[in-house]
């Protein structure tokens, strides 16, 4: 089950690191240099559909890496590192980014024009821009612990197991340890 349980870890991990990184940190900056050769509303409207799919990808990564984070890491700090990545992540996709992209297509980038609603896309972009990096943050954070794990393995928790006292056979309440023969 444990073996299961880290290949896919390292593989959610990887799906959503990868989808994060391209997302937030290649194909967004990359597009928006070529703000010289495309119009900045069309650019708008092409990068919103990349950048919605990269974070739903890592948003699915995230979901998986905290179901299999207990079994696979057997650390609280790696279930709570993907609980914070999946509510992260979450947060982005489900209301940071749809409400930037519905700002967006009020605004005349061109133009800058109409000067609030400019002010609110650029606030919820800002926005979108660090809740981006906090989810790859926690990402990267998760996987030195991982590697961490890789190598120095935590060890196997101990099933409690009951030991017969002599209170137990001689209705006392001495807590004695008795020495129990196990019949072949």
């Amino acid at each position: 089950m444990q073996r299961a349980a880290a290949c896919l870890g390292i593989v959610a991990l990887a799906a959503a690191m990868g989808a994060m990184v391209v997302g937030e940190l290649v194909v967004r900056p990359g597009l928006e240099a070529q703000a010289g050769l495309v119009d900045l509303n069309l650019l708008t409207r092409i990068i919103a559909p990349v950048q919605l799919r990269c974070t739903e990808i890592a948003l699915v990564g995230a979901v998986v890496l905290l179901g299999v984070a207990p079994y696979w890491l057997r650390s609280r700090l790696a279930t709570t590192l993907a609980l914070l990545t999946v509510a992260s992540t979450g947060a982005l996709r489900m209301a940071v980014l749809p409400s930037l992209y519905e700002a967006w297509s009020r605004v005349d980038r061109v133009a800058l024009a109409p000067y609030e609603p400019l002010m609110r896309a650029e606030g919820l972009a800002e926005d979108a821009y660090w809740l981006g990096l906090g989810s790859i943050t926690m990402l990267v954070l998760m996987g030195v612990l991982a590697g961490l794990h890789w190598i120095v393995p935590v060890p196997q928790r101990r099933m409690p197991h009951d030991t017969p006292t002599l209170s137990d056979d001689a209705h006392t309440t001495d807590e004695t340890p008795v020495a129990t023969t196990h019949a072949a």
